[in-house]
């Protein structure tokens, strides 16, 4: 991970880590590194969404670059159009499955591919290095010009939509958008939302008609798509927490709360349901009462696609179960650091069609070109319903796997008492365990996930590595 770049982009809480003035140093730090050309930017339903788009957008035009604005919708949905209109880059403003009180930045290159670390590392250079592009750093302010308009700095951020996006926005007066540039080029693409919609229906190659679903859209970006995209495959939809509210994004219900639709289909004669977090990348299924694992998911998904090589890219998390499962049927897991974008990128550089991780990403190459909670829920229907009938997806039985996650420094994974517990751990678990300890791509937390057909040594493990964190031993 680099200084502002994690696993997923830059992320952190607004006004601490995230503020205006680091968007704006970010946008004008992608105009050096790209040049100049047109810059596709997008958003979830955050509160803190319009200023970060305002100061981004004023750094990218800072920079002589284009602003092409496309509202709120999904992460690959702005991946899309930038590769579409051969834009230099694609910008999703949003923190994926975090609370509301976080956002972030996801940059995509324009073939709608995150950004690798190397190309990070570059942007994080001129973000930190504004004098090598002759930006003049104000005191306390660096970067960022007097935007001036009489009112609080941070409104001044905030950009005014067309009357008919004004759904996406809290009715906030102020005055016309102004960056420091002489004549500010931002646009607004109001197609952007059907754009996506026709371009999912048209290659899920997918007929739903007689199919019930449930969705939950978490309060986010999949609430300006995901019911128009299931009706026109002729799914009967029903679909919750599809407010723009931002204060509310993720809060209990959404991909990370799939007991939120479990409970909500509880009772009804609907079979399926699919929850999304914030930007719509991630998912999670709910099929005849159960939540399904993401391996399994994974695992259901491919058995309808044809894979490149026979092979499914996964990350260290995913279990042996899945490993397993495919080598029965010829086929592979090949695995990768934990994050879609390490999966992307061994997919694009080698071929492979589908790849994904536990979590709740998948993505589904050539199709897209990162994880698509919409495009992955649909390839799932596709694999459980055919010709009007729906057989039940198959379950991996997985290998026991659990998870802690504890508030530490980077720093203690280079303690000497916790590199000998990892390797004491690593050879009780031997050859059919596995122990993975690492820091969180988008948190300050140490993370360490164990796995075993020996549940207790897992259990063990656990409660060994959370003693040493939290200074209990």
């Amino acid at each position: 991970m680099g200084k502002y770049f994690g696993t997923d982009g830059i992320r952190g809480k607004y006004g601490e880590k995230l503020t205006p003035e680091l968007a704006f140093k970010t946008g004008r730090a992608l105009a050096e590194y790209f040049g100049k050309g047109d810059y596709f930017i997008a958003r979830d339903t955050r509160v803190s969404g319009p200023r970060l788009e305002r100061a981004l957008s004023c750094g990218i035009t800072d920079g002589g670059g284009s602003v092409v604005l496309c509202g709120v919708i999904p992460t690959p949905a702005v991946a899309y159009l930038a590769k579409k209109y051969k834009g230099l880059c694609g910008v999703m403003i949003s923190a994926s499955h975090n609370p509301p009180e976080y956002n972030g930045i996801k940059v995509f290159d324009g073939s709608g591919v995150k950004l690798n670390e190397e190309q990070e590392g570059s942007v994080e250079y001129y973000v930190d290095n504004p004098a090598s592009y002759n930006v003049q750093a104000g005191e306390g302010d660096v970067g960022v010009r007097d935007l001036g308009f009489g009112a609080r700095k941070e409104d001044a951020f905030l950009i005014q939509y067309p009357s008919n996006q004004s759904a996406y926005e809290p009715r906030i007066p102020n005055p016309e958008p102004r960056c420091s540039a002489p004549e500010p080029r931002i646009t607004f693409l109001a197609s952007a939302t059907q754009e996506y919609i026709d371009y999912i229906v048209s290659v899920a190659d997918a007929d739903l008609s007689g199919l019930k679903v449930w969705l939950d859209c978490g309060y986010g970006a999949a609430a300006t798509v995901a019911k128009e995209i299931f009706v026109a495959l002729g799914a009967d939809v029903t679909i919750e927490n599809f407010r723009l509210r931002g204060e509310k994004i993720n809060s209990g219900c959404g991909a990370l709360y799939p007991d939120y639709v479990k409970n909500s289909i509880a009772g009804t004669d609907t079979r399926l349901g699919f929850s999304f977090d914030g930007d719509a990348d991630r998912l999670s299924v709910v099929c005849d009462g159960q939540i399904i694992d993401g391996d399994s998911v994974l695992y259901n998904i491919s058995k309808n696609r044809a894979l490149k090589g026979g092979v499914v890219v996964g990350t260290v998390l995913s279990n042996l179960a899945l490993e397993k499962k495919l080598a029965e049927e010829g086929k592979r897991l090949i695995r990768t650091p934990v994050g879609d974008k390490y999966i992307c990128d061994l997919m694009f550089k080698k071929g492979y069609n589908l790849g994904g991780e536990q979590s709740g990403h998948y993505i589904v190459y050539p199709e897209a070109t990162t994880g698509d909670g919409i495009l992955s829920a649909i390839y799932f229907c596709k694999a459980v319903y055919k010709d009007g009938k729906f057989t039940p997806p198959v379950l991996l039985n997985l290998c026991p796997q659990k998870a802690i996650a504890e508030y530490a420094e980077p720093s203690i994974l280079y303690r000497k008492d916790m590199q000998a517990l990892i390797e004491a751990y690593n050879e009780k678990l031997g050859q059919s365990g596995r122990l993975i300890v690492r820091m969180s791509g988008t948190e300050p937390k140490v993370r360490v996930m164990a796995e075993s057909e020996d549940e207790a040594l897992v259990d063990e493990t656990l409660a060994a590595f959370k003693g040493l964190i939290l200074g209990v031993v």
